[in-house]
């Protein structure tokens, strides 16, 4: 049997000190420094928010293409020279359209078939299973996961216009 936590689990905290992130492509990538200075080129590499609700720039896990966790960033904020780079993947890899408006919510077969409007335009989604697919946060705040696994926010559901409100209202 093992021992303590801390004998099984090992994290690496990624800071300016013992990393770097770098655009490869389209794609971010990392280059890890060992203690003796030695530098390995990790390639490319996914960030993940261990807390995707609410922590948007801390406590983020950098993965391999084979989802293998390297180590953890912190903050952000703890590489100046890459904030921007590492904000800029984050919001690419979360992106959430905010739902500002309710044209259409139709139920059939299982699935519900959203017509809304956004922040980037008029968009029509589907969501297997209504009840599991919106999370309901604090403040109002409502994530919907389609069947894509693609992300829309309501912000605050009671800022919603009143027929908006009325078509999801069962859900909240």
């Amino acid at each position: 049997m093992a021992g303590s936590l801390d004998q099984v689990v090992t994290v690496v905290y990624f800071d300016k000190t013992n990393a770097d992130f770098y655009k490869k492509g389209d794609f971010i990538a990392l280059v890890t420094r060992d203690a003796a200075g030695q530098t390995t080129d990790r390639g490319i590499v996914r960030l993940r928010r261990m807390f995707p609700f609410e922590e948007l720039w801390e406590n983020i896990s950098v993965l391999t293409k084979d989802n293998e966790e390297l180590g953890v960033i912190r903050r952000v904020s703890d590489f100046p020279e890459r904030e921007d780079l590492l904000r800029e993947e984050l919001i690419r890899v979360y992106f959430t359209p905010k739902i500002s408006k309710i044209y259409s919510m139709k139920e059939k077969y299982g699935f519900s078939h959203w017509e809304v409007e956004t922040d980037v335009g008029r968009i029509g989604f589907s969501v297997k299973d209504t009840f599991r697919s919106m999370l309901n946060l604090p403040e109002g705040r409502v994530i919907i996961t389609d069947v894509d696994g693609g992300r829309y926010e309501i912000p605050d559901a009671a800022r919603l216009d009143k027929a908006s409100r009325k078509k999801i209202e069962l859900y909240l």
